[in-house]
């Protein structure tokens, strides 16, 4: 008797498993259940294609272009992804709390005249005042008022410095010639070829390859009134592009004066960016 009880007790939960299996198949959850309840917005960050950051000093414009984003306004040059991603993960920040906007007095909260406006898409959210508890901030969306992890203004507030591709030359572009103080170098159909008989194909690769993919340390905006130690062009798909070295020591700075901007890097990059190493 106890035998069959146990059998029958695992066919049950052998049919309800079927049925269970069966029930998820056929009516699969809605995709809006695997967002947090307590999201900010609808949308999620995949879906943010368009940034738009208004702020007292400055409108920065961001838009999304295939697999990578791309500065808009005020300049038209390649975005930092990894900032703008963070910027579009705005879109699922979840807040701790929430109230209708006519509740409460938005002047308290630093949202009469907000520190900044961040319209992602079409959803346009607010940035108040911070809270004195958990640093938290204030954002308003759809007439009402969240209470939010401060995540995402300090890195808004870097301006156009910070979200930026860091690289003098993004890998998006194709280098064409790059003329340095004391070496022209151009691609051929053999690779790299420069006016010095002593330098090597895989040295100019290399060269013009850390104007690609290095990064800088931090970026700048530009100082005018700084006289240049020398200037660097480079010739690309999109045309020339002039750079003036404003310092070698303690750091080397690279300006874009085009751009507004300025790039720093250590000095010990000095024969990685600006000339071959002695001896070669």
């Amino acid at each position: 008797m106890m035998w069959s009880r146990r059998w029958i007790l695992n066919y049950l939960m052998f049919v309800l498993i079927i049925v269970f299996t069966w029930i998820g198949m056929r009516y699969p959850g809605d995709n809006d259940q695997d967002k947090p309840a307590n999201q900010l917005t609808s949308i999620s960050p995949a879906e943010v294609s368009r940034i738009r950051i208004e702020t007292a000093d400055a409108t920065i414009e961001l838009g999304r272009e295939k697999n990578r984003w791309m500065v808009i306004q005020p300049i038209d040059w390649f975005a930092h992804n990894i900032a703008a991603e963070r910027i579009a993960s705005l879109a699922s920040a979840e807040y701790q709390s929430r109230l209708p906007g006519d509740q409460i007095d938005l002047a308290t909260l630093g949202l009469t005249l907000p520190k900044a406006v961040v319209t992602l898409n079409s959803q346009v959210v607010s940035f108040g005042a911070t809270n004195q508890i958990g640093n938290r901030r204030y954002l308003a969306t759809n007439s009402e008022v969240f209470l939010v992890s401060d995540l995402h203004f300090p890195l808004i507030n870097t301006g156009l410095a910070g979200l930026v591709d860091k690289r003098l030359l993004p890998p998006g572009l194709e280098v064409t010639r790059l003329e340095l103080p004391e070496l022209d170098l151009a691609l051929g159909l053999d690779g790299w070829a420069a006016d010095r008989a002593d330098a090597n194909r895989e040295q100019l690769a290399q060269l013009v390859n850390r104007w690609q993919r290095s990064e800088a340390s931090s970026i700048s905006p530009y100082q005018s009134s700084v006289t240049p130690l020398f200037g660097v062009g480079a010739l690309t798909n999109q045309g020339p592009v002039d750079f003036y070295v404003l310092s070698i020591e303690p750091e080397i700075v690279i300006a874009r004066p085009d751009l507004g901007l300025q790039y720093h890097f250590p000095d010990h990059l000095y024969y990685d960016l600006l000339a071959l190493p002695p001896g070669d």
